[in-house]
């Protein structure tokens, strides 16, 4: 193990009388500089995960505050379980036409998402918005943490991925050139 931690100090710092030429030298600098942007990268990530979950956060405060779940009653069957759904999945949730009572009692009908087999009757869960109209379901905080960090670290680890890709053509266009000095 301590051959490898020799190996990679000589590598990242060469001395004077060791047998490094120029060009050795220039990918380590390459190599240094390519680190430290990716720690860059990395607090620019964080920063940017910050901002998306304080944006997201604030999106999910005001959606749950905005909407409340209440039960409807199909008036006709959901999609049966064979068909496909809009995304070509079998047994997908599609629209039934059903009824549902607000908060303030009104009685409303309209389409809402029912599992696929279910039949007029059954009662479907489904999230209706200040209007009293059908609605997503609201962003949770949960939610909006896991985008935040699954943006954050996808951006960090682009950014990884295209300063290795630098650094890789830059070693190959190094590699010509020592070798056409060698012969």
């Amino acid at each position: 193990m301590s051959i490898l931690f020799t190996r990679l100090r000589h590598t990242l710092l060469p001395r004077r009388n060791t047998v490094a030429r120029p060009s050795d030298r220039i990918q380590v600098a390459l190599l240094l500089l390519l680190l430290l942007l990716s720690l860059a990268a990395a607090a620019g990530a964080i920063l940017l995960g910050a901002g998306i979950h304080v944006v997201e956060s604030a999106r999910s405060v005001e959606q749950t505050a905005s909407r409340y779940a209440t039960t409807a009653v199909l008036l006709a069957d959901g999609p049966s379980p064979g068909t496909v759904g809009r995304s070509g999945t079998a047994g997908e949730p599609g629209p039934a036409r059903a009824t549902w009572v607000t908060r303030n009692g009104r009685r409303h009908t309209g389409d809402v998402d029912a599992p696929a087999g279910t039949v007029a009757g059954n009662e479907v869960p489904v999230w209706l918005d200040a209007t009293g109209a059908p609605a997503e379901r609201p962003l949770t905080p949960l939610a909006a943490a896991v985008d935040a960090t699954a943006i954050a670290a996808g951006g960090w680890a682009a950014v990884g991925f295209l300063l290795w890709l630098a650094y890789r053509c830059a070693v190959f266009v190094l590699d010509r050139f020592r070798l056409a000095r060698w012969k």
